[in-house]
């Protein structure tokens, strides 16, 4: 921690080595290369003459953590993967295990000025449009509100530009509130309503395997939206059609680049009212896309206000509007009842009550230690002196030293020290193993916003007796969690809250709902109280028909995660949770909702949707792949001695004809006309 900021420089320079050296100390080997051509020497003889030179130009190169050995040199090998190449993608990796955040976030202005002056301004271009998400741009916005009493429907209409010659992907994360729910998913070559293609609703597993197949190999359109956390959602739509050239015969000195046609997107969900107006997504991340003042932005057809938002944090309601009561009967005989808190009283939390208190200790916590010691002064006094409260301080794996379990009066906040990374899973993992056979009333989780760039690949989450509150400092939620973490936090009946007091709240409620009806599930979100109670299916009428029953339907499927807790890796448990999400249309933590555009895709769906892993959807990093620097183009040192010749004419040889073509230096970099790709 002393040396952070010599980490932080060491670890941004290794980042940024193919943008700020022409190669490393060890690699420059065109020298040796072109005596051996020129001469007819053997490699072991040009690599005396390519040292001699390396030795001279050693100033100018990278110099590599894991040296280039003598015997590569010796032995040249034209497969062996660059420095370049390679080192840049474990800085990442270890940055963000030190920092606990990605490098690209951590370090953005940095990275911004550095690939700005590259030696190429084509790839100084690329590399700023996927470090700035500058590649597709939101030529049109529509927000249309269909109000239905206390609760309304909501479209999102977008139409998106490729400003690059490659197929682009556009992803959003975003939060909704917590009782909201995704209703409808439309793709679209126009802006015909008529002819979009529409959304199926399938097996988280099933759909995330099918969208990532048509992305990497088949390259057709689907585009894909899933819930990754109790109010986190990805929004996804592939590919955006690029820019294409154009020529005039066969005379390729002649070319035009063509504006890229529109993709036209449509996503529709409910939600309840809240203070007299609809609340909106709010954009946690993004990807690729773009806006600004000049994109048309309108809000049920009045131009919104100019902003560097997505989307503003709400629209007013037309008319003053009040929460009113629902009752919704399913097939199975629940009854789902949302009542206005107005209409009930709250109890309290129990005067004996135990919790747990876990403590995430990771790195990007420091910022929040005074937010840290404030909550656990909150939690001892809204507990009282009964109260039975353990404090479980986490650890990760570079700090050295094992998580411990300590008494809350035992625990100086102001000591604790923050180091290293972590993600809600291993802070689940921690928690329960130090637990022993310790029972709790509640579990409350202390953590940031950071965390789910850190894979959880590979840990088995356990199932938590009690209601699991992640308490996310200052509102800093994750833009998502794994999916072993989502499951085991909603199946004990929690959730992601902003303060302690919403924990406390949400806790009481769960405590002294357990002495009422059997089976009955009890919940408090977004101005309502809502109840699932079963009932004698035999006796009671199936109400579908109203359009409140598919944010009831999202309560239902929440209450049978709980009760179902102990067999959700069974597949005809999450079978009858996913029937429901069908019957009523909507994306929950187990069903996405896809779209696609031909048979083919449908065909390959209903394999995949009969395969014993269609709900188990693998990780995923944020925007698909794994960095946006690390896979663009290192150039080689006779690259940056061409940019010293202006307007120089460079020959390129078709492998599939015997004739040589001279192309002008405007060719975008790595292509041909008609997309084919040069040697």
């Amino acid at each position: 921690l002393d040396r952070e900021d010599e980490i932080r420089a060491g670890l941004l320079n290794a980042y940024l080595a193919s943008f700020r050296y022409p190669s490393a100390v060890g690699e420059l080997r065109h020298v040796g290369s072109m005596y051996q051509e020129a001469f007819k020497l053997s490699w072991n003889r040009t690599v005396i003459v390519q040292t001699l030179y390396e030795t001279l130009y050693q100033p100018m190169l990278y110099m590599p953590v894991t040296p280039v050995s003598r015997d590569e040199i010796t032995r040249f090998s034209p497969g062996r993967e660059s420095v370049l190449r390679t080192e840049p993608v474990e800085a990442a990796k270890l940055y963000e295990s030190f920092f606990d955040r990605a490098i690209t976030e951590g370090e953005h202005q940095t990275v911004v000025d550095a690939v700005r002056a590259t030696w190429s301004v084509d790839r100084a271009q690329t590399a700023l449009q996927a470090v700035d998400d500058r590649e597709v741009y939101l030529q049109r916005q529509e927000i249309s509100v269909a109000e239905h009493g206390d609760w309304a429907e909501i479209e999102l209409y977008e139409v998106y530009q490729n400003q690059t010659t490659d197929q682009e992907e556009v992803v959003y994360y975003f939060t909704l509130p917590e009782s909201a729910v995704i209703t409808g998913l439309w793709l679209g070559n126009s802006p015909d309503r008529e002819d979009r293609f529409t959304h199926r609703v399938s097996p988280r597993g099933a759909a995330q395997a099918l969208y990532r197949n048509e992305v990497l190999v088949s390259r057709m359109d689907p585009a894909l939206v899933e819930q990754i956390g109790p109010t986190q959602y990805r929004l996804r739509a592939y590919p955006v059609p690029p820019k294409q050239w154009t020529y005039e015969g066969d005379d390729w000195n002649r070319g035009r680049l063509e504006d890229a046609p529109p993709l036209y997107l449509w996503m529709t969900w409910r939600v309840p009212i809240q203070d007299n107006a609809w609340p909106l997504p709010y954009l946690a991340d993004k990807r690729n896309v773009y806006w600004d003042d000049d994109s048309v932005r309108l809000i049920n057809g009045v131009a919104a206000a100019d902003g560097d938002a997505w989307l503003p944090a709400s629209v007013a309601a037309t008319a003053p509007t009040e929460l009113t009561e629902h009752h919704i009967t399913f097939a199975n005989g629940d009854t789902v009842s949302a009542t206005p808190l107005s209409q009930v009283t709250l109890p309290t939390l129990p005067a004996d009550v135990r919790l747990a208190v876990v403590v995430d200790r990771s790195r990007s916590m420091a910022a929040f230690a005074g937010d840290v010691s404030a909550a656990l002064a909150r939690v001892e006094e809204l507990t009282g002196a009964q109260a039975v409260v353990d404090t479980f301080l986490t650890s990760s794996p570079y700090r050295g030293e094992r998580a411990e379990r300590v008494g809350l009066a035992s625990l100086a906040p102001d000591t604790i020290l923050y180091y290293g990374g972590q993600n809600a899973a291993d802070l689940l993992v921690q928690y329960n193993e130090l637990r022993n056979d310790a029972d709790y009333d509640g579990v409350l989780v202390l953590t940031d916003g950071t965390g789910y760039e850190l894979s959880a690949e590979g840990v088995d989450v356990p199932q938590p007796s009690a209601p699991v509150w992640m308490v996310h400092l200052r509102g800093n939620f994750p833009i998502g969690y794994d999916d072993g973490s989502l499951q085991a936090i909603q199946a004990s009946g929690g959730g992601s809250v902003a303060t302690v007091e919403e924990a406390l709240s949400h806790l009481a409620v769960q405590l002294n709902a357990a002495a009422n009806v059997d089976g009955a599930v009890y919940q408090i979100s977004d101005g309502y109280l809502w109840t699932v109670v079963p009932s004698d299916p035999a006796e009671t009428a199936v109400a579908h028909d109203s359009g409140f029953s598919a944010l009831a339907a999202r309560r239902l499927i929440l209450a049978e995660m709980q009760r179902n807790r102990g067999v959700l890796d069974n597949v005809e448990t999450l079978d009858q949770l996913h029937a429901i999400a069908v019957d009523e249309s909507i994306v929950t933590p187990y069903s996405s909702m896809i779209v696609l555009v031909n048979q083919r895709q449908e065909r390959q769906l209903d394999q995949l949707e009969q395969g014993d892993d269609r709900f188990l959807r693998e990780y995923e990093g944020v925007g698909e792949t794994t960095d946006p620097l690390t896979v663009t183009a290192v150039p080689e040192p006779e690259e940056w001695l061409l940019t010293a010749i202006p307007h120089y004419p460079t020959t390129f040889q078709h492998l599939s004809h015997t004739q040589s073509h001279t192309y002008p230096t405007f060719i975008p970099q790595n292509r041909l006309p008609g997309g084919k790709s040069h040697t």
